[in-house]
């Protein structure tokens, strides 16, 4: 009795460990905020910086305003900044991200937002909104899509990345190490057929639509990280994707 005691009580121990690394966005991200982006073998970063390359180079930014959902600590400002746009403004969950994206562009606009709601911005004031790596933290995406469809003109762009909801559905989580410390950070997993079905309810259309999946091609960063494991787990399972729509 004394064993199945102690191996009771070891399950319970590592199942609440692993709860207690679960972090919402906002403690996630506050947490996480110093050393964003700085992990020279993140494999999301660096196919998502692909992805968003990508995309600007389809469209024209000139003179437009582009809204930068979740901006985090402006890790795509440079690049769409180079387009020149008329105005760039951003917001985020974390407190801690805005602050890091002031230090490189002090007199940017961004705002720190609580909930779903937009109001800093006015109706039909925005001609692109970029969103990267953020949609599958929000519940509820339709009150999410409802306020980016206020807030943007009736000529206007979406770009979307992501963690790829086959991942989320398989298992996959969104992680980063704090010294010995992994934190997970809480997802919700919405299907592309899902968000292109809400975003055609305002007049979207889907543009292009790019996904990379876990192959040969990534391997090496699964051997930087010792996470060969992960690798031949989800093996040739798309991990990120990017969704440009238009109206």
């Amino acid at each position: 009795m004394n064993i199945l005691k102690y191996i009771r009580n070891t399950i319970f121990n590592i199942l609440n460990s692993r709860e207690n690394n679960l972090k919402s966005p906002k403690d996630a991200y506050d947490i996480w905020a110093d050393s964003y982006g700085l992990d020279n073998y993140n494999l999301t970063l660096h196919y998502d910086n692909i992805i968003i390359n990508k995309f600007l180079s389809e469209i024209d930014v000139k003179d437009k305003t582009v809204f930068d959902y979740g901006c985090g600590t402006g890790i795509n400002w440079e690049v769409i900044l180079q387009k020149n746009p008329s105005n760039l403004i951003g917001c985020d969950i974390s407190q801690n991200m805005i602050n890091q994206l002031k230090k490189n562009f002090p007199d940017a606009e961004v705002y720190k937002t609580d909930n779903l709601s937009l109001s800093f911005l006015p109706k039909n004031s925005c001609d692109i909104i970029i969103s990267t790596l953020v949609i599958a933290h929000i519940k509820d995406i339709q009150k999410m899509f409802s306020e980016w469809e206020r807030v943007l003109k009736n000529k206007s762009e979406i770009f979307i990345t992501d963690f790829h909801p086959n991942l989320l559905s398989k298992g996959g989580k969104r992680t980063f190490s704090i010294g010995k410390e992994l934190i997970i950070i809480e997802n919700y997993c919405h299907t592309i057929k899902t968000i292109e079905e809400i975003l055609a309810q305002f007049g979207f259309k889907k543009i292009n639509l790019i996904e990379f999946k876990i192959d040969e091609e990534v391997k090496q960063f699964y051997n930087e990280q010792n996470a060969i494991k992960v690798y031949n787990k989800f093996y040739n399972t798309p991990f990120i994707y990017g969704l440009h729509l238009s109206r």
